[in-house]
């Protein structure tokens, strides 16, 4: 008997995706509902409470988040140093907490965080020099 119930749990195990592809299949064209029920898979997945499950969540939003931030950062000439040091002021957990509730959408989340990292008023000269093309067209 005990055998049988290791491999339904290795078959379920290698069936289902896990981790961040799991993360990334289950937001694939989602609605605001089936965002807030993706707490509920990951706390079934990992056998996690749905607080942990939550906060998986929020992370991997978080991470997309930055990525995306970063990207459009360096796309209109920002350093990494530069996007590094103005990311301390940003708030992205609580953006990336709505993400994860439906109340806002990823990239929606992006381009807010993206107009406070330009208008961030807590550069330096050199980080003025480094961006100048970002400070010249915002």
């Amino acid at each position: 008997m005990q055998e049988s119930n290791n491999s339904k749990n290795n078959n379920y195990n290698l069936s289902e995706p896990r981790g961040r592809i799991a993360l990334d299949t289950w937001h694939r064209s989602i609605s605001k509902d089936d965002e807030k029920r993706i707490n509920i898979k990951i706390s079934k997945i990992y056998e996690v409470d749905l607080d942990e499950a939550r906060d998986i969540h929020i992370n991997y939003h978080s991470d997309r988040i930055i990525s995306l931030l970063l990207n459009w950062a360096k796309k209109h000439g920002m350093t990494e140093s530069t996007f590094i040091a103005k990311l301390r002021d940003l708030d992205i957990h609580e953006l990336a907490y709505q993400t994860s509730m439906g109340e806002v959408i990823e990239i929606a989340a992006v381009e807010l965080l993206y107009k406070q990292l330009c208008d961030n008023p807590k550069i330096n000269s050199s980080q003025t020099r480094e961006d100048r093309y970002i400070n010249f067209y915002s």
